[in-house]
């Protein structure tokens, strides 16, 4: 697109652009991490999405997006992950110290959750309206 405009920068240039804004914004990340895992309730849900051209994986290969929302009243904090596994590893890894309620679909994958040694509060609240049928 910066082509079009006769703008010409490297494909190493806005990789290490990219970069770079990710390291300095991961403070911010961390903090909308830790303001998540205080709420109370946290929705989160896995989608499929596509990646093509990821090293070391078919093109076709399927990955998985996880979203996670929560945080305190007025201030909604939405979180993206990314991984190619939809194994309860991922839910478990996102939501390891996280103490309180969980809406899910009914997906098997977060009932690993619930049986964490020294979870302490944590409940699956499970299936959103969709799946209620």
């Amino acid at each position: 697109m910066l082509g079009r405009h006769g703008i010409d920068i490297s494909r190493q240039t806005l990789a290490r652009w990219v970069i770079q804004c990710g390291e300095h914004l991961q403070p911010l990340l961390n903090l909308m991490r830790d303001r998540l895992l205080e709420s109370r309730v946290i929705h989160c849900d896995e989608t499929r999405v596509q990646v093509n051209k990821e090293p070391g994986r078919e093109p076709a290969s399927q990955s998985w997006r996880w979203v996670q929302t929560g945080g305190p009243p007025n201030q909604l904090v939405v979180l993206f992950d990314y991984s190619t596994s939809r194994a309860q590893e991922v839910p478990s890894r996102l939501l390891e110290s996280y103490r309180g309620y969980l809406m899910t679909d009914d997906y098997a994958g977060y009932n690993a959750l619930g049986a964490q040694p020294g979870v302490g509060a944590f409940r699956l609240l499970g299936a959103c309206t969709s799946q209620v049928r």
